[in-house]
């Protein structure tokens, strides 16, 4: 049968491979998700499913939500990446006979651990797996009873549709999201079709995001933020060297560096960050006059409730103002959570 490799949630199916011809999904973990995950087994005699805890990778689907979203897994990319792969769909085949609204809803409706095992799931032909096994399961069928009369190959269209795009919809049942995501490769490095030490690729520089501020400190605030707040996914993010003299202090040079990476077509993603003040408002609404390439995301620091009523010093004395817009910085923001 040759060594199989899966990505699960629960006791569902979402991506298999056999010996070399399998999707690296290491960029939905960590380094340090690496443990014990739950393989499914056939016991020759008894034709029942057992499990065995063996190598693999685990994160809560929770979590990796997060993940597939810095990725482009919206809901909205879901959508476009369904459809889209509905329209080329070969002539010779009928088009799936499900609209994604439909399948949106009923993914959204699984309960992962409801879902019956399929000893024999290796073993099904292209298709067979999907329209049999896993869409005719009850736990698919209350929402979409249709789903019973689907075809072999409206199968082979379901088990060739990208897998971030199923946990994304899967992650719209909250009672999902605590379910761990495992990717199993312990029989594919035992086969010696993976090496263990380098199954792990993690993040390409095209899947990270370089954030760029007005100042250094501002960079130095938001790395520290996302590492506290969200440990999850701080390795998406990258920021500028600021060891040495910071090169963007300042609205006015900010914009300047927007300029130069919109006439270069910068193909890796970038998030500028400007101040919530005058000078960062008027910067920004130049940037966004320019034609931008999609890598490029221009964003101004959020309205502060706190800010509304601030007490300042001017030509007129001591006075509480709004100063959304006004003089809003990142250090405010530190400000208020004290």
């Amino acid at each position: 049968m040759g060594s199989i490799v899966t990505l699960g949630l629960g006791r569902l199916e979402v991506d298999w491979g056999k010996n070399s011809f399998y999707n690296n999904h290491s960029r939905l973990f960590l380094p340090t998700d690496r443990k014990p995950v739950t393989h499914h087994y056939v016991d020759s005699e008894t034709e029942a499913v057992v499990e065995e805890l063996r190598p693999g990778f685990a994160r809560p689907l929770r979590s990796v939500k997060r993940r597939i979203e810095l990725l482009g897994y919206t809901l909205s990319e879901a959508k476009r990446r369904f459809e889209t792969d509905a329209s080329m769909v070969p002539d010779y085949y009928d088009e799936p006979n499900i609209s994604f609204e439909v399948f949106a809803r009923t993914l959204a409706s699984v309960d992962v651990n409801a879902v019956a095992l399929d000893p024999w799931f290796a073993d099904h032909s292209l298709g067979d797996f999907a329209a049999r096994s896993i869409l005719r399961d009850p736990e698919f069928t209350k929402t979409a009873e249709n789903l019973k009369s689907l075809t072999r190959f409206d199968g082979t269209f379901f088990e060739n549709l990208d897998p971030y795009v199923i946990l994304r919809l899967l992650a719209e049942n909250p009672s999902n999201l605590d379910v761990d995501v495992e990717w199993r490769i312990a029989d594919i490095v035992e086969g010696g079709w993976a090496q263990e030490d380098t199954i792990y690729e993690g993040l390409s520089d095209r899947d990270r995001y370089l954030i760029v501020t007005e100042g250094s400190s501002d960079g130095a605030v938001l790395r520290r933020a996302i590492e506290h707040l969200r440990p999850d996914i701080a390795d998406f993010f990258d920021f500028v060297d600021m060891s040495e003299n910071y090169p963007f202090t300042g609205a006015g040079n900010l914009f300047r560096f927007c300029q130069s990476l919109a006439r270069i077509r910068i193909q890796n993603n970038v998030v500028v960050v400007f101040d919530n003040d005058a000078a960062g408002r008027e910067a920004e609404e130049k940037v966004n006059r320019l034609d931008l390439p999609s890598t490029l995301t221009i964003v101004r620091l959020p309205h502060l409730a706190a800010c509304e009523s601030f007490p300042t010093v001017g030509p007129n004395g001591h006075a509480a103002q709004d100063i959304n817009g006004r003089a809003v910085s990142t250090e405010l923001f530190l400000y208020v959570a004290t």
